[in-house]
């Protein structure tokens, strides 16, 4: 695969690698003393010449010529324009898959575009304290009240180690509002509740369960004899699948393609996946036993990819995770993004969180320790500001599926204007 320059922002720091575009320069003949040098081969001879008369010029003369370059044929770049909602009103509804090969029930959440004229209840996402997160703007609803436009392209979200189904909400309401089913599990094992409850697997366990889990949802959202899913599988395309995940399940986005096998089990390669958004991704340096898949695993992704980061993550850093991971894929097309002064969890609603508890009568203490611990690490002074990356994040994100799944153009930097606060790379 040949990479092409793009254009990005100045470089980042704990950045590795950044395509530099340079201006190629076409230098006028003259010599090292700045005199023009002769061109002239005709021989001498030792006889005197007289010198032309010189002419004055006549008014009706044309102007001579100029030595200024020509004009730039090239458009100017059209402005970045961030995305807004979509067309659709968004709705939410909880259901259960279970996997009988592993005995394993999953608490879903399905995120779908309304049919026009449906409405419902403010969409209340719960943490089993009782308190909750109140959406701004998707609605409880089920399946009958599903948009008859589709079928609509299938989105798997799989979030990050000690999060939750709905932990990045606004991403998956605005992938809905533009016309996508999107579904997300609560990956028993590795959820907040269970590190609050001390019920965490171990980490080879929780390494295989997440991309079988993301092989799980997709099964039952093709199934049409699932009697939780029946009334989704017709508005489903099941030649149109993607995955996202953060954190470790950026991790369960690249494995589920790759395939993985470790002491708790095997997952083999899904080929019905063709698009990747993987979200700060948690994959080690590559070393054998401190990785979560090896060089060789991601050589092994081929489908289309586009990788975000925040240049501030220290929980997965940029390098070595986001550059492997760049570097050993051979996605194509593959798109990386870094966010300026983001950090690990800027793709979360964490943020949203800090705001929007104080709102509650009596907010359980706990879970707003839990809220205010996870949001240093992206609601702090100097971070991203949380609305920024959520725009950033959502268009990149609407415009990279839609270049996949709707024949229209991903963003192209010789076209658009990058903002300074982005690096934006093209492989």
């Amino acid at each position: 695969m040949i990479g092409r320059p793009v254009w990005h922002s100045p470089p980042v720091p704990r950045l590795t690698s950044v395509l530099v575009c340079s201006l190629l320069v076409v230098a006028s003949c003259a010599s090292d003393d700045g005199s023009t040098t002769s061109t002239d081969t005709s021989p001498s001879t030792d006889a005197p010449t007289e010198s032309a008369p010189v002419s004055e010029p006549r008014a009706t003369d044309p102007p001579a010529p100029t030595a200024t370059n020509p004009p730039s044929t090239d458009p100017p770049l059209a402005d970045f324009a961030p995305i807004t909602e979509g067309e659709y009103a968004v709705g939410v509804q909880t259901i259960t898959i279970t996997d009988p090969t592993r005995d394993r029930p999953l608490t879903v959440d399905v995120w779908f575009p309304l049919a026009e004229g449906a409405s419902g209840e403010p969409q209340r996402y719960s943490f089993v304290t009782g308190d909750y997160y109140e959406s701004p703007r998707a609605v409880a609803a089920d399946s009958s009240m599903i948009s008859p436009d589709g079928p609509f392209p299938l989105v798997v979200y799989t979030h990050g180690s000690g999060g939750l189904r709905y932990i990045h909400s606004d991403y998956t309401e605005t992938l809905a509002s533009h016309g996508y089913l999107v579904v997300a599990a609560d990956h028993t094992g590795n959820t907040t509740v269970d590190q609050f409850l001390d019920t965490e697997d171990d980490g080879a366990t929780i390494a295989f369960n997440r991309p079988r889990d993301v092989q799980v949802l997709i099964d039952e959202m093709l199934n049409p004899e699932s009697q939780e899913t029946v009334g989704f599988v017709g508005s489903v395309d099941p030649d149109s699948i993607a995955v996202t995940g953060h954190s470790l399940g950026g991790y369960a986005t690249y494995a589920v393609v790759s395939g993985m096998k470790n002491e708790a089990g095997t997952v083999l390669p899904d080929e019905r996946i063709d698009a990747l958004i993987p979200l700060a991704p948690a994959l080690g340096d590559g070393n054998p036993g401190s990785s979560l898949l090896t060089d060789e695993q991601l050589g092994l992704v081929v489908v289309p990819t586009l990788v975000m980061v925040g240049t501030d993550d220290k929980t997965t850093p940029v390098d070595p995770n986001v550059t492997r991971a760049f570097e050993f894929t051979a996605s194509d097309p593959l798109y990386r993004v870094d966010l300026m002064a983001a950090e690990h969890q800027s793709f979360t609603d964490v943020c949203d969180y800090l705001d929007f508890f104080p709102m509650l009568e009596n907010p359980t203490e706990a879970v707003v320790d839990v809220v205010e611990e996870f949001a240093v690490a992206g609601c702090s002074e100097g971070d991203m500001p949380n609305d920024r990356v959520q725009e950033l994040t959502n268009t990149f994100a609407v415009s990279f599926l839609d270049s996949i799944f709707k024949g229209s153009e991903m963003i192209d930097p010789e076209i658009v204007a990058i903002p300074d606060d982005v690096t934006y790379i093209i492989k």
